[in-house]
């Protein structure tokens, strides 16, 4: 791996569709149109180049992937998250305007949260940049620390006890203050008769720890 890709995270398209639950199918057709739109720009871009044809992501894409497959949950029409990706980008000049903090919806339009002149956060809609004060359903950012500089992603607190850092680990999941893996505690727990006291010990966290890190991997096997 590059020097430069180093702290940027690194998750194949499985893996992300994986970590946001959401149908691996779908988030390939983001990032590769499939034949019937051939034509058509892919909605997202990885950072990474392909490697032998594979599409590997960051960890801003991953938060692009997340917040994108929530809008779409939370009734954003795919169109219109298209547009205002694209607008995103352009007028803002975000290239992951999904991981950016000051993004909202009300379950049909998609928003900026900007300050006034007094402070204040108002809400402008992206396409038509109307100001409006809608009740925000925004419970899913809630889940990611931001930059204060950059205003973008930094951290994802994806289950409780459980952070996503591309800082740490390439990305991947670790028990938050540990910083180990889940994957290797769970891993770890299961081939040494769920003796999770004997886990925490060769890997000096605790035994509270190796629970969160299986209870975590139990959940995104479901």
């Amino acid at each position: 791996m590059k020097t430069s890709q180093l702290g940027l995270g690194l998750y194949d398209l499985r893996e992300g569709a994986r970590l946001t639950r959401l149908d691996p199918k779908r988030v390939r057709r983001w990032f590769v149109p499939p034949p019937s739109e051939a034509n058509r720009k892919p909605i997202l871009t990885a950072d990474y180049p392909r490697v032998r044809g594979e599409i590997a992501i960051s960890f801003l894409d991953l938060i692009d992937v997340f917040v994108f497959g929530n809008l779409r949950e939370h009734g954003v029409p795919l169109q219109t998250l298209r547009e205002v990706y694209g607008r995103l980008q352009r007028d803002y000049k975000q290239k992951h305007p999904f991981a950016f903090n000051r993004l909202a919806t009300d379950g049909v339009e998609v928003f900026l949260r900007l300050a006034d002149a007094a402070g204040k956060d108002q809400l402008v809609e992206i396409l038509t940049k109307q100001m409006v004060f809608p009740d925000i359903i925004e419970p899913f950012l809630k889940q990611l620390d931001y930059d204060p500089n950059t205003h973008l992603a930094r951290l994802w607190r994806i289950a409780d006890g459980v952070v996503l850092n591309p800082g740490l680990s390439l990305g991947k999941p670790v028990v938050d203050g540990a910083f180990v893996k889940t994957e290797v505690l769970a891993d770890a727990y299961h081939a040494n008769d769920r003796n999770a006291d004997a886990v925490a010990r060769w890997y000096n966290v605790g035994p509270d720890d190796v629970m969160t890190a299986v209870r975590f991997e139990a959940d995104l096997a479901a």
